[in-house]
């Protein structure tokens, strides 16, 4: 059986070769083997003529990389790069005349991060997006000789949960904001990123150990919220206060066409293209 298919494709194979009418004809045009829409045959390609000038003339390089050295590199990052060691953290159940304390304590945090939510793909191989899910954020602090810390969050989960109780209190008596400011290296704020309807899920375990000296205790919370929404400041030269540091609402995002997002779906079903070319 598999000699015979295999002598079938070698005799098919020969009969195009030394037929290339025979290999034009089976070809669907516009489109064929040399790439070109006129649907040349294998006659129409020989020394000298267009396709094969086409075919063998070399490509030349990408414009956006063409003669791009370090010196481009440099010009394009002449301001810098952003450090994720600058930035701060604010959290409306926290005193105001204690916040500088969470601020400083405050070794670890996270620009929060969103999932698209997208439905299986059909027979077409389409899927379209159906909802935003937004990850859970983890905040690490150094613990003072007081537990102030540990004490700050122990609180924000027994108004969550009523310690004797057991009970669950409303959602609107534990929901707070988080702001999350990424400074630049300048001092001014660069981007807040503002947590909405946030509150801790997990407060890790931490470790005692005799054996451990000279480090210092940090306690890692992690917090869960319903959305969060961001903006952007303005690069400043000098340092600034988020007061005086206007809103950047630019962006290098450029919208897709109207003509290729709004492809009907008829005409994709029919195997039609934007030229009216039929697939296969």
């Amino acid at each position: 059986m598999y000699k015979y298919i295999d002598s079938l494709v070698f005799i098919t194979e020969n009969k195009m070769a030394n037929n290339p009418n025979m290999l034009n004809r089976l070809t669907k045009e516009p489109w064929n083997k040399f790439g070109n829409a006129g649907g040349a045959g294998l006659d129409d390609v020989g020394a000298g003529s267009k396709y094969a000038d086409s075919h063998n003339k070399v490509q030349p390089t990408i414009e956006y990389i063409k003669g791009k050295g370090i010196n481009d590199f440099k010009a394009q990052m002449q301001r810098g790069f952003a450090r994720p060691n600058l930035f701060s953290i604010d959290m409306s159940p926290v005193k105001a005349s204690m916040g500088w304390k969470y601020r400083m304590s405050c070794f670890q945090a996270q620009i929060p991060g969103v999932t698209i939510a997208t439905t299986d793909k059909d027979i077409g191989f389409r899927s379209v997006a159906y909802q935003k899910l937004f990850s859970d954020i983890t905040l690490g602090f150094y613990v003072s000789e007081g537990l102030d810390e540990l004490k700050f969050w122990q609180g924000w989960i027994d108004n969550i949960v009523d310690a004797e109780t057991n009970h669950f209190t409303y959602p609107k008596d534990y929901y707070s904001t988080i702001d999350i400011t990424q400074i630049s290296r300048t001092g001014g704020p660069s981007a807040t990123w503002t947590l909405h309807d946030a509150y801790p899920k997990t407060v890790d375990p931490i470790a005692l150990d005799y054996g451990v000296n000279d480090a210092i205790m940090t306690a890692n919370v992690t917090l869960t919220y319903r959305h969060y929404t961001h903006k952007y400041m303005a690069y400043q030269k000098n340092t600034s206060i988020a007061s005086d540091v206007p809103e950047d609402k630019t962006s290098d995002f450029q919208k897709i066409p109207i003509g290729l997002k709004e492809v009907s779906l008829n005409d994709i079903d029919s195997g039609a293209n934007d030229d009216g070319l039929e697939e296969f």
